[in-house]
């Protein structure tokens, strides 16, 4: 049978985006098919919990709260892998998908502006993704000190690509104080500061809102960073 060679693929994004959205997705996966405690003692590890790291600092805390990490690899390593634990396959399913659908225009802004391959181009925007994924983790971090939920999920480095699309849409020479991007950040703070009231009661589970708009500043911040250091290569 002759193949229609108009045909569009099933997910229709650059392979480096698509990876990070199927290691997500295999992550969540292979989580499940582990027996009950080993996913606590996975959870325990990998998941963001703030007085385990505020404990490792040294914060005064109350006795019969969770034991502080032990080291400093054990301690800033959840503030990263945080992105690979979900809470089940909504969670994941939602934060893949939208993986999808902002980290496509992200990953085609950083080929046409940066060139040199696509290698320069993939780890740009892994170094986007994770740098997200590290300004949410701070910002639930310090919105739950010395205690709070732990947390889990991608939707910091999500949210940091939102921001990315949002300030691409500007063109070669993007500015955080552009019009455009003030008002769709407003936008994005109305929303979830909404999401963090209606989420307990529609979703069954809060919304860690403060690492979603941790996530958005920190992806705005590198990506103009970034955009500045072209600028200055070029000048």
């Amino acid at each position: 049978m002759a193949r229609n060679p108009g045909r569009p693929p099933i997910i229709n994004a650059p392979p480096w985006v698509t990876a990070l959205a199927l290691v997500l997705l295999a992550a969540h996966g292979g989580r499940m098919l582990l027996s009950a405690g080993l996913q606590d003692a996975l959870l325990w590890n990998v998941a963001l919990i703030p007085e385990r790291f505020w404990g490792w600092l040294g914060a005064s805390l109350p006795p019969g709260t969770a034991e502080p990490y032990s080291g400093a690899l054990s301690a800033i390593a959840p503030v990263f892998t945080i992105a690979f634990v979900h809470s089940d396959w909504v969670h994941v399913g939602l934060n893949a998908a939208m993986l999808l659908g902002v980290g496509k225009p992200v990953y085609e802004y950083l080929e046409r502006t940066r060139g040199r391959g696509r290698n320069r181009s993939a780890e740009l925007f892994l170094v986007l993704f994770f740098m997200s994924v590290a300004g949410g983790s701070l910002a639930h971090l310090a919105a739950n000190y010395p205690m709070g939920q732990p947390a889990i999920g991608a939707s910091g480095g999500v949210s940091g690509l939102i921001a990315v699309v949002l300030m691409a849409q500007q063109g070669a020479e993007p500015r955080l104080a552009s019009r455009p991007f003030i008002a769709g950040s407003v936008v994005f703070l109305v929303a979830n500061l909404i999401l963090a009231f209606i989420g307990p009661s529609m979703l069954g589970a809060g919304i860690a809102w403060q690492a979603h708009v941790g996530g958005y500043v920190a992806g705005a911040l590198v990506f103009r960073f970034l955009v500045w250091r072209r600028e200055g290569v070029e000048a």
